[in-house]
């Protein structure tokens, strides 16, 4: 099971948004079986799938609080093949100074997760043994492919289950100066999860509500200086907006719209990643080669391509070499 978590310590840059889309597209046009962990006490997540803040969810992981007569709740969702482990207002009392006492368990979703893989081997020796599918989803449940967390807009007891959980994170960002001034202490802090998960890399930053602009393309010039993988961005459009009214995802209300499109090509290179990586588990163990890089499409041969922009090095980017795609904590 691929873990995803979405992580941005500002508010306002979509991780919600990218969270419900990439979930809904590698549902829908892959044919994933894709979980959805809310790790925000605003509960977005949850409620845009139609999910019920007040069944236990991640603060009951988190506070150790899980029982036989208080089970952890797997929600279904309004968008076929995701399911749902939901959010609440609880998140909200969970910083990190509980997680040092003890008061917050961190490392609750990597126990979940742990305990969903080793399911999912469960389930699979008795399709094997049965060749009985429906079999294994009764006694079993549900395997999943991918799982995708929406953290938090702060760096608390929640994210950074996330990140102890996670195989790689997803920055979104919206190219202005509060974005880059944030960056490089977001970068030393993933960096630091390391130690506690060191499989842990970055699957890029990914530039949302674009549009075509000089300033714009000297950020996103900016990003790639201070040697941070940078993807292929997601446009604005007004239609993402609608989307939370009509609480459905723009692959459903508006399949052509630019960002839709966006997020089809992001989550069609996010299924390429799996394959690759799982041919690659199936071979022969060989050297050590480069680490994971960022998105295989270059942005210029794109639609939309922008014009070449004087590659800047900024202060507010200025990352120490661990830090940097390629550094010694990648390695």
């Amino acid at each position: 099971m691929k873990t995803i978590c979405i992580c941005n310590q500002k508010g306002g840059v979509a991780k919600t948004t990218t969270a419900v889309n990439l979930a809904a597209i590698l549902a829908r046009d892959f044919g994933r079986r894709v979980l959805v962990i809310d790790a925000d006490s605003q509960g977005n997540a949850t409620s845009f799938l139609g999910g019920d803040r007040e069944k236990v969810g991640v603060a009951a992981m988190l506070r150790r609080e899980l029982s036989d007569e208080k089970p952890l709740e797997l929600q279904t969702t309004n968008v076929p093949g995701v399911s749902l482990i939901a959010g609440s207002p609880d998140l909200m009392d969970l910083d990190l100074s509980k997680a040092g006492d003890g008061r917050a368990d961190v490392t609750c979703l990597r126990e979940l997760r742990r305990a969903l893989e080793q399911r999912e081997k469960i389930a699979a020796a008795v399709k094997s043994d049965e060749r009985n599918e429906k079999l294994a989803a009764v006694i079993y449940g549900e395997s999943f492919d991918f799982c995708i967390v929406d953290c938090p807009p702060a760096f608390n007891a929640a994210s950074s289950a996330a990140l102890i959980a996670a195989d790689a994170v997803l920055i979104p960002v919206k190219l202005d100066a509060f974005a880059l001034e944030g960056m490089a202490n977001l970068m030393r802090q993933i960096a630091n999860m390391r130690r506690l998960n060191p499989k842990l890399q970055l699957l890029g930053v990914l530039p949302v509500m674009w549009y075509r602009s000089d300033t714009i393309q000297l950020a996103e010039s900016a990003l790639r200086s201070a040697g941070l993988k940078v993807l292929p961005r997601i446009r604005r459009s007004d239609r993402v907006d609608d989307m939370t009214y009509h609480q459905q995802p723009l692959i459903v209300c508006s399949p052509r719209s630019a960002p839709c499109r966006d997020y089809r090509a992001l989550a069609s290179w996010i299924v390429g990643q799996e394959r690759k990586e799982a041919a690659e588990a199936a071979q022969e163990p060989k050297a050590a080669g480069k680490p994971l890089r960022g998105h295989d499409v270059e942005t210029g041969k794109r639609r939309g391509r922008p014009r070449k922009a004087e590659r800047i090095a900024t202060a507010a980017c200025a990352l120490p070499r661990n830090d940097r795609e390629g550094g010694a904590e990648n390695g």
